[in-house]
């Protein structure tokens, strides 16, 4: 029986049009990468800090150090959230060492000018990147950890796992509570679908992104902004490849059972959460309190980046916790 010509004339209109669609979703994907570039010793030469090589990759990180420098002067390290580099710190530190403590902040791994390794950013990644930089940087002593956001996650995982190692532990505004965009939401899990979730967050990421460093913007000259700009590690090729994989390997909400079981090692724990917190939200506190109740927490009448737009309130309060805890 021969075929209706018809017939025939539709299937090409379908397979053409799946073909236009097919080769429109791969130019969207290749072109979000377009110009990225590798990230070499080239490009480090713009970094501020040193590098440390490690069984990992190359991390950078950044030494604060105070104006009379003691050898017995207590450590603190500072460890970022998930997208924005160590200068999101950058007023915290000088504050801190300006009150006599070393401070050490660094680049996640897949941020700033860290290499970007092609694996699975979870728990035991995070621990072994700081096991890594404190090892390699032979700082023996216990040391005072500060996290933000993701890193109150990976700060309060590498604390349970290695108390003897921290003295004491500042969380700001820190995940593993309430977190926009959890598992259970449309994003969350759209994210976390294989290769839908890819292209989408390849395509889309950047402006996700942007829309967010927004809130909190890059202005050297303004004392309450980033004083550095968080589109430079954007340009470099794993970026968003890491923070999928940090998003889709490192649980930042439901972590109730964790801060539980960092409670149980008794370590001086503090942590701040902004009332108008549209990523840790407010709802955090309550839960913290419960699974920390021996822990001192405290809101200011801020957003998700209260560290940086709120640091003369932050700062007095960051000296004080380790003034009482690491002298």
């Amino acid at each position: 029986m021969l075929e209706n010509p018809k017939n025939n004339k539709m299937k090409k209109i379908v397979y053409t049009l799946l073909l236009l669609l097919i080769l429109a979703i791969t130019g969207a994907y290749i072109q979000a990468g377009w110009g990225e570039t590798e990230l070499n010793d080239d490009a480090r030469l713009s970094a501020p800090g040193k590098f440390l090589t490690t069984t990992q990759g190359r991390i950078h990180y950044r030494w604060y150090m105070p104006s009379s420098l003691s050898a017995n002067a207590p450590v603190i390290v500072m460890a970022h959230g998930f997208s924005t580099p160590s200068f999101v710190f950058e007023q915290n530190a000088k504050a801190l060492s300006k009150a006599g403590f070393k401070v050490l902040t660094f680049d996640h791994f897949g941020r700033g000018w860290s290499d970007r390794p092609a694996v699975s950013y979870d728990d035991t990644f995070y621990e072994q990147e700081l096991l890594s930089l404190l090892d390699g940087l032979n700082i023996k002593q216990p040391i005072g950890l500060v996290g933000l956001s993701m890193g109150g996650v990976t700060t309060s995982y590498f604390t349970k796992q290695n108390p003897r190692r921290v003295k004491a532990l500042f969380l700001l505004v820190p995940a593993g509570f309430e977190v926009a965009g959890g598992e259970s939401s449309p994003s969350g899990k759209l994210l976390r679908t294989p290769l839908l979730g890819d292209w989408v967050w390849r395509v889309f990421g950047k402006k996700v992104l942007s829309d967010a460093n927004a809130a909190v913007a890059y202005n050297s000259n303004q004392s309450s902004s980033l004083q550095g700009d968080p589109a430079i590690q954007m340009q470099y090729k794993g970026y968003f490849q890491a923070l999928l994989s940090s998003y889709r390997n490192t649980q930042m909400y439901n972590r109730d059972e964790l801060y539980k079981e960092l409670a149980l090692t008794g370590i001086p724990t503090k942590a701040i959460f902004g009332e108008h917190d549209n990523t840790v939200l407010i709802g955090s506190l309550d839960r913290f309190k419960l699974a920390m109740p021996k822990a001192k927490a405290e809101v200011l009448n801020g957003g998700h980046g209260l560290s940086v737009q709120l640091h003369e309130q932050v700062n007095p309060q960051l000296i004080d916790f380790f003034e009482q805890h690491l002298n």
